[in-house]
Order: structure tokens, then sequence, then C-alpha cells
């Protein structure tokens, strides 16, 4: 599976070049803003990983609508994004409504306040389509792209996501002291990133969410033949977790907390349950006609 290695080393990459650009940029940002240090290496990964993404697959020949999945007929993108925007909000409000009446989430005490709430929803639509666009389009636009023409369709599907699930947890160790910094903070932050690995278990059922929930949106990449849709649906939780965080409180200590994670006490077990059930219905029902209505 050359396409895996190649999308691995990449990341690998941009880690390594955060790595050597890490101090000065820090030095820089740290006059004018007040910044986690372990924060600003994260986004540097980022921010040149998204940089250097189109040189990068104009390098493995994917640089085209039909291997990033946006081959959609002109004049579609918008309607298909607002339908997976709704399907999205859909999944994600019947899973918080979920939590509450299991008990792992309550209302917040202090009452929502519209301009907290309003704030949330301006942030999470914006971040929303923002994550959505960038994950989409790397793990099930081009990476999946690639390992189809490589691999088997369940081999493909396993790999996405469970590297798409990975990256969720692959951070620098958090650093609060910015005054022992140095030029070798930044690859002591790259050899820290998998940190979190070494306890697994404490966020294994968000783990098995996202991997879940990235199996059901390479599904519907394999059936539309594009991504539009999937970046609809993800932006769609990603405003319904940033909203469902901002007027409920997770009822960490009562048995019910076991049915969410500690990720971001949204996706957990119960949230799995809820993406598996979507899955298999689609998997079993939306086969046909699915990509009819897309195109």
């Amino acid at each position: 599976m050359p396409t895996f290695v190649y999308f691995l080393l990449y990341l690998i990459a941009a880690g390594t070049l955060s790595a050597l650009l890490y101090y000065p940029v820090f030095q820089a940002l740290s006059m004018v803003w007040e910044i986690r240090p372990d924060r600003v290496f994260y986004r540097l990964v980022m921010i040149l990983s998204v940089l250097g993404f189109w040189p990068f697959i104009k390098l493995l020949g994917m640089n085209n609508r039909a291997a990033l999945g946006y081959s959609l007929a002109h004049g579609r993108y918008l309607r298909i994004l607002a339908m997976g925007f709704g399907i999205g909000v859909v999944i994600m409000t019947v899973h918080a409504c979920l939590l509450v009446v299991l008990g792992a989430r309550f209302p917040n005490p202090g009452g929502i306040h519209f301009n907290a709430l309003a704030v949330a929803l301006f942030t999470g639509l914006l971040s929303g389509l923002l994550v959505a666009v960038i994950e989409e389009t790397f793990f099930r636009g081009a990476l999946q792209h690639g390992l189809r023409r490589q691999t088997s369709l369940i081999l493909s599907f396993i790999c996405v996501n469970l590297f798409f699930a990975a990256v969720h947890f692959t951070r620098p160790p958090i650093v609060t002291d910015a005054t022992s910094l140095d030029w070798y903070s930044g690859w002591e932050m790259l050899a820290g990133m998998l940190h979190k690995y070494a306890n697994f278990t404490n966020f294994a059922d968000s783990f098995i969410t996202l991997f879940v929930a990235g199996l059901l949106l390479s599904l519907i990449r394999e059936r539309t033949g594009n991504i539009v849709l999937c970046i609809g649906i993800h932006a769609g939780w990603v405003l319904i977790i940033r909203i469902v965080r901002e007027v409920t409180n997770a009822a960490s200590d009562t048995p019910a907390a076991q049915l969410i994670g500690s990720y971001d006490n949204i996706t957990g077990w119960a949230a799995t349950l809820v993406l598996g059930f979507v899955t298999l219905v689609y998997w079993r029902y939306g086969r046909a006609g699915t990509r009819h209505m897309i195109h």
C-alpha cells in the first residue's frame, strides 16, 4: 500500500518541519498573544500540512476533482452540501437527546445565555466547515481514492479510518511554562506526539466512535463518488457538538458517564452505537439511489 505510506510520511515530514520552525515561530507569536506552547506546535503542524497538500497530491497524480472527491456537476455543490449538513445535524441532535434522556448529560444549570449560544453557533459553523473540508479532502478524498486503486474496499476503509481516528489523539504534551523553551523544544514536542497512546484505554471509546463515523463517511464517498455530502454531514456533527457542550454539562459522577468518552464528553460508546446503527441502515438500504440522488 504505497499510498498509505506516502501519506504517513507526509504528515511525519510536516511534523519534522514544524519542529525545525517551532522556536522562532513561538517567539514571534508570544510577543503578540499569550498562547499555550503546545497549541502553537499543533497548529503549526496543521498549517504546514495544509500548505503542502497540493504539491504533495500533485506529485502523486491526484490533483484533480475526481481523485479528491469533488466531481459533482457545477451548481450542485451547495444543494448537496446543505443536504449533508442537515443529515449531520439530525444524527448528532438525536444522539445528544439520547444522552440527556439516559442521564449522561444534563442541561446547564446556569441557563442558556444568548451571547454564548450565538458565539457557539458561529464558531461551530465556521470551524465545522473548515475542519470538514480539510479532513474529508485528506482522508475520504485523496487517501481513500489512492487506496482504492491499490487495495480492496474493506482494507482501504479500515486503513483510512484507523488513520483518521488516530490523528485526533496525536498531540504534543501540554506545556504551560514558556520560559523553559529553546531550540530543542520543537523536537521534544514532536517526540511526544504519541504520548496519549501510552494510556489508550482512556480514550478507546472515543477512538472507536471516530472510526465508525469514518466508516459511514467512507461508505458515502464510495457510493456517491464524491465527498461533498460527507463534508456537510461532518460539519453538521461539529456544529451540534459545539452547541451541546455549550447548553449541557457532562454527568461525570453518574454511571451514565460510561456512555461518553473523555475526549469531548459527547463521543463514546453511545455515539458508537448510534453511528453504527446509521451506518448499517445506510449500508443495507442506501445502496440503490444514492448516486442518482447526488448526481
